[in-house]
């Protein structure tokens, strides 16, 4: 917003003796507001749907580097950090969508000495479009109150380079993280 003051209104601000300042302290945000700042932090529960320890792993992992990545200092024993960040990974195969040929070209064949058919070798493979959803809730050590939270999701298709375990969990703690400490009506959709 930019302010425009003549000559006469400047000169009048700056001869004006100050406003009496309160004597009353600032105003304490209520508890339920309070958005967490940089400190320790360690990884509480990891919930979910339809994930192999592994991947589990993976994910822990991934949410581990994007709070480091935000000034938190992860610590591995859950009795000592200021906050806890809980994790949630949903993944639901919703369809499959071909994944292009699978091999070679397309042989052409003749069949009763007229017709003939283009066919590709191995056919079209199928994958399934998965979509993921990571969910990051923050709060207090001791308390079950949350006073941060965050999520993304994105829709992949399973066994090609943009679907791999590792590039997904990296994709999404990232974008959670980068929220941070905003607050948003819902996950943010990361193609």
């Amino acid at each position: 917003m930019t302010m425009l003051f003549t000559a006469a209104a400047l000169v009048a601000l700056t001869q004006s003796p100050p406003a009496p300042v309160a004597a009353s302290p600032a105003p304490v945000p209520a508890r339920s507001s309070e958005v967490p700042v940089a400190g320790t932090i360690v990884i509480g529960t990891v919930g979910g749907e339809a994930l192999t320890k592994p991947a589990r792993a993976i994910y822990v992992d991934a949410v581990e580097q994007a709070l480091a990545g935000r000034g938190f200092t992860l610590l591995p024993d859950a009795g000592h950090g200021r906050y806890v960040a809980d994790v949630t990974i949903d993944r639901a195969a919703r369809g499959v969508v071909s994944g292009g040929r699978a091999s070679g070209g397309a042989p052409q064949m003749s069949l009763n000495g007229g017709v003939s058919l283009g066919l590709r070798a191995g056919g079209d493979r199928l994958d399934d479009l998965v979509v993921t959803r990571l969910t990051i809730a923050i709060r207090p050590r001791g308390e079950a109150r949350v006073i941060w939270s965050g999520s993304a999701v994105t829709a992949r298709v399973s066994n090609t380079p943009s679907g791999n375990v590792p590039l997904v969990a990296r994709t999404l703690a990232t974008a959670v993280m980068t929220q941070f400490p905003a607050r948003t009506a819902g996950p943010v959709s990361i193609p």
